[in-house]
């Protein structure tokens, strides 16, 4: 399905562009390595290059999103994770706001694996801060580990090795480790947020949106290494305080005791989070109304296509 999304954008929206595919399977023993090798033979005439990566042994996602990265040849790229969906509006139209912004930070919208979306507005409230966390404040609040960002469309060029590096220093923090390194490099990155999904968001049981489950336990250990990372190079003994601090409200989280998981509220990022809720009230509620009254249709419509399209595809393969 999610490669399928990919077809649906070009097909759409993609005329007169060149593309390249790139598929980064970290060691799958379901056969995911088939259907993706079959689906690019039928679709190859869509891209102007297409590379499958195929790891033999499983390297973990830092690792393989990394591989993915050093692939990408052209300056836009999106990066689609394989159980997450592109969305069904323009893709394109934000990677050419990149002529004038270093980083567009679109929205996302959760659904489950059955493809009912989530509904709830408050569920997006760390969606639409991104709107009112930008310039100097942005750059402190990604210093400080705060998880913005989450589907950002960025220029190439903007990775370095020295990105790459930092990014392979974890296992589950990819995306995190990857802006947190681009906007401290980059005081001065431009940005944008639209308040519009770019990705929908898969949910399970087993994901790491899932609080209770073991990826999310791991994913919170890594955003404590994240913060003791960042505070080992940090200057400032106030921002030193604050990455301790947020380093604890992360150690929290996995706690089984409810009473200690509480202590998690006490920290650098859920006090922006309240201030910004605070002050920006009205805006906030207004922006988490309209992302999800706005576009809950047309992506729950979206979602039954791909899986009907994607149903087709592995009924062919199999006869095949």
């Amino acid at each position: 399905m999610a490669l399928e999304s990919v077809k649906y954008q070009i097909k759409h929206y993609g005329q007169g562009r060149k593309f390249q595919l790139i598929t980064a399977d970290d060691g799958s023993t379901d056969g995911s390595r088939e259907v993706i090798q079959r689906w690019a033979e039928q679709n190859r005439d869509m891209f102007e290059k297409i590379d499958l990566l195929f790891r033999e042994e499983n390297g973990g996602i830092c690792r393989n999103y990394v591989d993915a990265l050093r692939a990408v040849e052209g300056e836009q790229f999106v990066k689609v994770d394989g159980d997450d969906l592109l969305a069904p509006y323009n893709v394109f139209e934000l990677t050419e706001m990149l002529s004038e912004y270093g980083m567009v930070c679109p929205a996302f919208i959760k659904f489950s694996g059955s493809g009912k979306l989530v509904k709830s507005y408050h569920t997006y409230l760390e969606v639409v801060l991104q709107a009112f966390i930008k310039g100097k404040a942005l750059h402190r609040a990604v210093k400080l580990g705060c998880p913005l960002s989450g589907t950002a469309i960025y220029r190439k060029s903007l990775l370095t090795e020295e990105v790459y590096d930092f990014i392979l220093r974890f296992q589950t923090v990819n995306d995190r480790a990857c802006f947190q390194k681009i906007i401290t490099a980059n005081p001065g990155i431009k940005t944008c947020y639209v308040n519009r999904p770019v990705i929908l968001y898969r949910v399970s049981d087993t994901s790491i949106s899932n609080f209770n489950s073991a990826s999310r336990i791991l994913h919170n250990q890594e955003i404590g290494r994240l913060c003791r990372v960042q505070r080992e190079a940090e200057h400032s003994f106030l921002f030193r305080l604050l990455l301790r601090m947020q380093e604890k409200s992360a150690a929290f989280r996995t706690s089984p005791s409810q009473l200690v998981r509480f202590f998690r509220f006490f920290s650098p990022y859920f006090a922006i989070m309240l201030w910004l809720y605070i002050t920006r009230y009205f805006s906030i509620r207004r922006m988490e109304r309209e992302l999800v009254d706005r576009h809950w249709q047309d992506c729950e419509a979206h979602y039954r296509q791909l899986a009907v399209s994607a149903e087709d595809f592995l009924r062919q393969a199999r006869k095949k």
